[in-house]
């Protein structure tokens, strides 16, 4: 496949030509960054840090599980890492719409607090300070006209408010001694 205004160039570099890009191999699409504003740039590097939390967010609740001796306990952290994990595959998605992805998977984190409890309130803190980033994301999608952006990032907004506050729950729960039951659950 040949660039007629690049007849003789090895690798065409210009981002509005039709051959095949050295970046992403396919024929047609843009040299990597090619024609992003410095918004869907700003966009797109608040959904790479979203999605790198939320992996992290699904290690930390998968590793509360293993750490839970009762059954329901466990299970329950199990389906709350698995929401984290589809947030992550949201972001992702949109993240390749923007034409950015995949991203390296970030190193497992080992300082949680021994406590299974304290730990899982840090999580519920963390869970909070996500659904104000999320909101933040939502705001500068809308800005950029991407309005898919907003609509996952005001979802997953509303599934991490709901997610700490089962944390804190759960937290309390294990605290009492009390196995997590319906009443702990959000509905």
């Amino acid at each position: 496949m040949s660039c007629r205004r690049h007849e003789g160039a090895r690798v065409c570099r210009r981002s509005d030509c039709r051959r095949i890009s050295p970046s992403l191999g396919f024929p047609g699409v843009p040299a990597e960054g090619a024609g992003m504003s410095a918004r869907h740039t700003r966009l797109a590097a608040a959904l790479a840090a979203a999605w790198e939390a939320e992996i992290v967010s699904a290690r930390t609740m998968s590793s509360f599980a293993d750490r839970a001796s009762d059954p329901r306990l466990r299970a329950r952290l199990l389906v709350l890492a698995a929401f984290s994990r589809a947030h992550a595959s949201r972001l992702l998605a949109r993240l390749a719409s923007l034409g950015r992805g995949p991203l390296p998977v970030p190193p497992p984190e080992s300082e949680l607090p021994d406590a299974l409890d304290e730990a899982i309130r840090k999580e519920a803190s963390a869970a909070r300070a996500s659904a104000g980033r999320y909101e933040g994301i939502a705001a500068l999608a809308r800005g950029s006209s991407d309005v898919s952006t907003a609509w996952v990032c005001e979802l997953n907004r509303a599934e991490e408010e709901d997610r700490a506050s089962e944390l804190l729950r759960l937290a309390e729960a294990v605290l009492s001694g009390d196995p997590p039951t319906t009443e702990h659950v959000a509905v």
